[in-house]
């Protein structure tokens, strides 16, 4: 199925939680990208009706024309504009011009997809990589805290062990303090 202008224009992209892509960027290229293939389709509608309207007059002109008389060769004969050839290659050329006007559209739609995917990943890279180190983050913090806490508690007990020690030594040499 062919891609339209409106397809482009209502084109909504899904976004990341965290750093996804920015929406405006992407929004803003898929309009540039619609306009021009708007612009082609018109030119391509454009051309559509002018062959057409040629072709019309080449059987208008056909039935009007006598039947040709017969002329000396000359050596250099120019070519009418009713002459038939003459139509049949400007239709061609008219036909070469939109297929190729159609092939830059298609191929512009293709690198701005292609584009958008880059993006898209890029930014998926992105975020992994700082999932992962927040993740890094928090085994050292948790780590950092494990180890405040043990010394806190061994602080703790070598005070306690300290205090007791010296209620200790009160309790034995009660006649010091007399």
């Amino acid at each position: 199925m062919a891609i339209t202008v409106k397809d482009i224009q209502e084109k909504d992209f899904g976004t990341q939680k965290v750093n996804g892509y920015n929406v405006e960027e992407v929004d803003d290229f898929l309009d540039e990208i619609a306009e021009q293939l708007g612009a082609l389709i018109r030119e391509n509608l454009a051309l559509e009706a002018q062959v057409e309207r040629l072709d019309k007059e080449l059987e208008e002109a056909k039935t009007v024309v006598p039947a040709p008389v017969e002329e000396p060769v000359s050596a250099a004969k120019e070519p009418e504009y009713d002459d038939e050839n003459y139509f049949k290659n400007l239709q061609t050329a008219i036909r070469e011009s939109l297929i190729g006007s159609q092939r830059i559209a298609d191929e512009t739609v293709a690198e701005a997809r292609r584009q958008a995917d880059q993006m898209i990943n890029e930014a998926q890279e992105k975020a992994a990589q700082i999932v992962s180190d927040a993740n890094a983050e928090a085994e050292n913090v948790k780590a950092e805290y494990e180890g405040v806490r043990k010394a806190i508690e061994n602080y703790r007990a070598s005070f306690r062990k300290l205090v007791e020690d010296q209620v200790q030594v009160y309790k034995n040499n009660s006649s010091i303090f007399d």
